[in-house]
């Protein structure tokens, strides 16, 4: 047996089938004034890129002073360590390995992402902070790495650290902090869509 449906009244008249109704994916504004904070941030980062080298450098000395052998002190962006403990090395933090060519781009992405609204401001917020704190630790632990080795093998193990091993580290702490913020857009995505 079939039937018919009379829609001569219109797309609201009394015959329209009922059923959940799509949500419609809104834009919030509340992603404006932090998505305008990291894109100057990001261009901040990079423009006092020579202030955040001399800090990555005391607190890599720091570290180094607490846990590799004999002690260790920073003179701008100069890491001396093994001071006392044997061969004393040292480590200049340059502009390619530095944090802020890390943060820099996060940072954008970031803004970006605020800008575009599709992404509730505190979950992206969240998002965020973890990506910069994920690139700036897989930079220090390259470091550490690097400083380890140098005490260990020399040049030899300074080169290794520096050049592959290290570099490794950092892209893949780099890729793990796009896919979190990648993440954090999709989780977004998919509430709205439930």
């Amino acid at each position: 047996m079939s039937t018919s449906v009379d829609y001569s009244a219109g797309p609201r008249g009394p015959h329209r089938p009922q059923g959940p109704r799509a949500a419609r994916i809104r834009t919030s504004q509340g992603g404006i004034l932090p998505g305008l904070a990291c894109l100057a941030a990001a261009v901040l980062a990079m423009l006092q890129q020579e202030s955040i080298r001399s800090f990555e450098a005391w607190a890599m000395a720091w570290v180094f002073d607490r846990v590799l052998g004999g002690s260790s002190y920073s003179v701008r962006d100069i890491i001396f360590h093994n001071i006392g403990g044997g061969q004393p090395f040292g480590l200049m933090v340059t502009g390619l390995c530095s944090s802020a060519v890390l943060i820099a781009p996060i940072l954008a992405l970031s803004g970006v992402l605020f800008l575009m609204g599709r992404i509730a401001v505190p979950r992206l917020a969240r998002a965020a902070a973890l990506a910069l704190l994920i690139v700036v630790v897989s930079n220090g632990l390259r470091f550490f790495m690097i400083a380890s080795a140098q005490q260990a093998w020399g040049e030899q193990g300074f080169s290794i650290m520096h050049h592959f091993l290290g570099s490794f580290v950092v892209i893949i702490g780099f890729v793990a902090a796009i896919i979190v913020l990648v993440r954090a857009g999709k989780a977004s995505r998919g509430r709205r869509a439930a």
